[in-house]
């Protein structure tokens, strides 16, 4: 069974973003266990209703994230933005695979393509670079140091 991991690499040092990472993982994680249960009368049901709780958590996630953004002025809210607006397309249309085609194999690669691949790539660059402009600006560079 795929898995995603939340590795030290993906620390932002602010608290409340990196717990929303950590639960997007979780829910990465959920969508591969239920794309791997053994019980095939229930899986596409399991896997439709798991994909649907990540889809939620993101758009929660990213709005939270946002309003980081807007309230400290980060100059590449914009930008930051249309990625969160694609990633969110992307998710709508894996839920149409997930419906047409079924949880197969394949699906769980596009999974792990589209949105492991993507979150920790997003995460590493973008949401990186913004949280470190917004605790240098906050004044909160230290901010969850371990």
């Amino acid at each position: 069974m795929k898995t995603a991991e939340f590795l030290p690499s993906l620390y932002t040092r602010n608290e409340v973003v990196d717990c929303q990472h950590k639960e997007l993982i979780k829910r990465i994680n959920d969508l591969y266990a239920a794309l791997a249960s053994e019980d095939e009368a229930t899986r596409a049901a399991k896997a439709e209703e798991t994909l649907n709780f990540l889809a939620e958590y993101t758009v929660f996630h990213f709005a939270s994230e946002e309003e980081l953004m807007q309230n400290a002025k980060y100059p590449l809210f914009t930008e930051h933005k249309a990625k969160h607006d694609a990633f969110v397309e992307t998710v709508k249309g894996l839920h149409a695979d997930l419906v047409a085609g079924g949880p197969t194999d394949a699906f769980a690669e596009k999974v792990e393509e589209e949105v492991t691949n993507w979150l920790i790539n997003h995460i590493k660059g973008t949401d990186m670079q913004a949280i470190e402009w917004i605790n240098n600006k906050s004044g909160d560079q230290m901010q969850n140091l371990q």
